[in-house]
């Protein structure tokens, strides 16, 4: 028997299995549970702006009798109402709806009233719901208006023992007033809160106008509205978003800026304050200068308040310009308007779209209302009707009824008797004697004139259309002057743009040092302290071995640098853009910066402001003498990339560069050979040729001499010294009266009374009294002193000694700082002594102690002079 009944079991279970592909019943799977998770969950009902958890809080509140003027209920015990009535799901994310709901930096306006910890905007959570009180608000209220008038459809909960309403009658538009947002499968939904009381002109305006165009709309809809306040730049992009349901737009928070502070009162809608706090201090921890000493929360009951206090010397403004472009004070916020529509479709909906469907669904709910409230007074009016008669003839109503001998056969003769219906002999019937006796006529003949006039108006509505539009909009426009409230977010004026990198930049002195193996490197200047002439200097860059600063100059974050090369192309950078390095570090390779190619080497750096003007041209002189004049203008386009400055012959290269004045009247050009020779001629001399241009002479050299430096002399600056500077560490200045104007491509006169042990002459170049000097030598040792420090000597001597070199080192290159550059160079007053203590004595040559000014003439002078 047993056998028989599983064979038996085993053939039923076949019977009822279907067979068809696997990919086919997974596919249908998925869609299902799409669309469920769609519907049912994420994506909120055009017409109510409500996802089905939130409404069935609603409701479960409403049943509760938990209105705006009744006590609290504990929240566990709404989330209890809920889950067992109508959403048998798990607890949590009833109660975390539920808190949502409550949030007013969540939600324009709460449709809940909760007391206790429900939140805040650093992002705290909610106080469990065992502690936490809530209730509906008033405006909560609207939405579940007239639901018992049959407004909306209802249909059986899960367990088919209670009905729960399919949308609500939603007096205000919540989509819209409170935004929504949602991830379903394979789509999403972002939808900003707005101002309720633009939203009511709005649709009253589209009432009066069906045909209004979106712009239109947007004369009332000024944008989203957050309750958190801020600001929305950009708003061009807003009437996009309105006309085709997505896009994005920029908001930021509400600050101000005071001498040494910022103080935000507003943040952008969904930013969390506390990492907003913490963002902004870790990345100001980051920086390697100082330019915040403390962020501090000072928000309290009345309001945000966010303090970020800026270190001193730092532009607050240039501190906000971080914090904008490194922080969520500033923010984009994606929209997407994608809702249920009436046919329980997902559908990405426009301004007027959206508008629409709720008006429609306002018409529906009216009209379904004023339907319910005239079948009701219509049947009342009958009822009354019925009982003016029998009261009419109360002895007669009365004993029909007592002689009755059941209650069929009294309204039977009740009807007959007084000519009524059954229904009105059942209500006659339904009141006892006492209250059948006391009712007076006059009452009955009142209350049925009112219904008549009940009757008449809600007629009267239901004929047309129209008067339920009219309606509609008498109602919106109450619900805005009864729950509107100002705007809390700012339309800004300003399109928004990425914060330009130089406005996050602190300005400062720097030093810009390039080796001759083409390693680039940004210090800071302060990193070079004053020492005496004579001095050893101190260790500034690290270099590999048989590297050495070649190039240095002193210029400021935000300038622009030209890089000339020897190949007669010129670069440009912005200093910001090279990487900064501590002392005793390499730097990084001019190729990570600068596209060069094999053999190029960097010859001059050159400082300039921002803009590539025609006010200025760019001067070239090679090591064969050959110059060049081209307008700065002509290099804008430079870049990383590089343009031809200078085309050179072969065998030759550019040694120097300078950028010169174009108004040239009274200039003088000054070129210095290594050999000790210079030449002084007039600038106008060199007119401005084009940038492919091979150029002029300059300068008429000896077979083993070439050009090593060219500086620029003002006519009237005859007390200005020239420096001159060899590879062995001498150095001098003489006079500028000292060298008279020749002409352009001249031999020159003897700069210096050369000598091989001094070494080849390193530079040239126009010096003041109140100036500094950086040297830096082929090891790597950096000295700064002042140019004071160096003797003013005639044309043709030795010099004296101006840096300590050990006996491998070299100068490698020499940087003036004018004083207008750097006003407190610091520690000009540090007594100049030599490494190991001792005074130093002015003017000594190195080994020899003979007096470095002795005028020692070469032999052929005369004709040099």
């Amino acid at each position: 028997m047993k056998k028989e009944n599983d064979k038996n079991t085993a053939e039923l279970d076949r019977s009822i299995i279907i067979e068809r592909p696997f990919e086919e019943e997974l596919s249908e799977a998925y869609i299902n549970y799409s669309m469920s998770v769609i519907i049912g969950r994420a994506i909120p009902d055009v017409r109510d702006g409500l996802k089905p958890v939130q409404r069935k809080i609603l409701y479960g509140m409403l049943e509760l009798n938990l209105a705006h003027n009744q006590a609290y209920k504990k929240s566990a015990r709404i989330v209890g109402e809920v889950m067992g009535k109508y959403h048998p799901h798990g607890d949590a994310s009833i109660y975390d709806a539920l808190v949502r709901m409550a949030q007013d930096f969540n939600m324009r306006h709460p449709l809940v009233e909760g007391q206790g910890n429900f939140g805040s905007v650093d992002r705290d959570p909610a106080a469990a719901m065992r502690y936490t009180e809530a209730r509906l608000a008033k405006i909560a209220e609207e939405m579940l208006a007239d639901l018992e008038k049959d407004t909306v459809p209802f249909v059986a909960n899960f367990d088919e023992s209670l009905k729960e309403p399919t949308v609500l009658p939603s007096g205000v538009p919540n989509l819209l007033m409170n935004g929504a947002s949602g991830i379903a499968v394979g789509m999403a939904t972002n939808i900003p809160p707005h101002n309720l009381g633009e939203l009511m002109d709005a649709m009253a305006f589209l009432i009066d106008q069906p045909e209004a165009t979106i712009p239109e709309l947007l004369q009332f809809v000024k944008g989203p509205d957050f309750p958190t306040g801020g600001r929305i730049l950009g708003g061009e992009n807003l009437r996009s978003i309105y006309e085709t349901g997505t896009g994005s737009f920029t908001v930021e928070g509400i600050f101000t800026l005071e001498e040494d502070q910022i103080i935000v009162n507003e943040i952008p809608y969904g930013v969390n304050k506390a990492g907003l706090i913490e963002q902004i201090a870790e990345y100001f921890k980051k920086q390697e200068k100082r330019m915040i000493r403390d962020i501090r929360d000072e928000s309290d009951r009345n309001g945000m308040r966010i303090v970020i206090e800026v270190a001193k010397s730092v532009s607050p403004q240039v501190v906000l310009n971080h914090v904008l472009k490194h922080s969520s004070i500033r923010t984009s916020f994606p929209v997407k308007l994608l809702v249920i529509d009436a046919k329980m479709k997902p559908r990405v909906m426009n301004l007027k779209e959206l508008s629409e469907a709720y008006l429609n669904h306002r018409y529906s709910v009216i009209a379904r209302k004023a339907e319910n409230e005239l079948s009701v007074a219509s049947k009342r009016a009958h009822i009354i009707e019925g009982l003016i008669k029998a009261v009419r003839v109360i002895d007669t109503t009365i004993d029909i009824i007592r002689h009755s001998p059941d209650i069929p056969q009294a309204t039977k003769n009740l009807m007959e008797t007084l000519e009524i219906t059954e229904e009105q002999a059942k209500a006659i019937l339904d009141l006892r004697f006492s209250r059948l006796t006391s009712i007076e006529t006059n009452n009955l003949r009142d209350e049925l004139k009112n219904l008549n006039e009940t009757i008449g108006r809600l007629k009267v509505l239901l004929s047309d259309p129209q008067n339920i539009r009219n309606e509609v909009k008498k109602l919106l426009l109450e619900a805005k002057n009864k729950y509107g409230t100002p705007r809390l977010t700012k339309i800004g004026g300003e399109k928004p743009s990425e914060v330009d990198i130089e406005d996050l930049v602190v300005d400062r002195s720097i030093v810009i040092t390039v080796t001759k193996r083409g390693y680039i490197l940004v210090s800071e200047l302060q990193n070079y302290r004053t020492q005496a002439r004579g001095g050893r200097g101190a260790k500034g860059i690290k270099t590999r071995e048989e590297d050495f600063a070649r190039h240095i100059m002193v210029t400021t974050k935000l300038a622009n640098t030209l890089f000339v090369s020897s190949m007669g192309k010129v670069y440009s950078l912005k200093n910001y853009e090279i990487e900064d390095a501590t002392k005793g570090t390499r730097g990084k390779h001019l190729m990570s910066y600068l596209r060069l190619v094999e053999g190029e080497a960097i010859r001059t750096v050159l400082k300039m402001g921002t803009e590539f003007t025609e006010d200025s041209d760019l001067l070239f002189i090679s090591a064969k003498g050959k110059v060049k004049r081209t307008s700065l203008s002509d290099f804008s386009r430079a870049g990383t990339s590089g343009v031809i400055g200078l085309k050179l012959e072969e065998g030759d290269k550019v040694v120097d560069a300078l950028l010169v004045p174009a108004e040239d009247a009274q200039w003088n050009v000054f070129i210095g050979t290594a050999k000790g020779m210079a030449i002084r001629f007039p600038l106008a001399n060199i007119r401005r040729m084009g940038r492919a241009a091979i150029g002029l002479k300059g300068i008429s050299l000896k077979p083993d001499d070439l050009v090593v430096s060219m500086t620029l002399i003002h006519e009237q600056a005859k007390d200005e010294p020239v420096l001159t500077v060899t590879t062995r560490g001498f150095g001098k200045r003489t006079p500028i009266a000292s060298y008279r104007i020749q002409s352009r491509g001249g031999i020159g006169l003897k700069n210096l009374a050369w000598i091989p042990e001094l070494g080849d002459v390193l530079t040239v170049q126009v010096i003041n009294d109140a100036d500094e000097v950086i040297i830096v030598t082929k090891m790597g040792y950096t000295i700064r002193f002042s140019a004071s420090d160096i003797r003013t000597m005639g044309r043709v001597t030795r010099g004296v000694k101006v840096v300590d070199l050990g006996l491998e080192d070299e100068v490698a290159s020499v940087e003036r700082i004018e004083t207008d550059e750097e006003p407190d160079i610091g520690q000009k007053e540090a007594e100049k002594e030599t490494q190991n203590g001792e005074k130093e004595p002015v003017g000594v040559l190195e080994e020899t102690g003979e007096e470095a000014e002795t005028d020692i003439k070469s032999e052929n002078q005369d004709d040099e002079d």
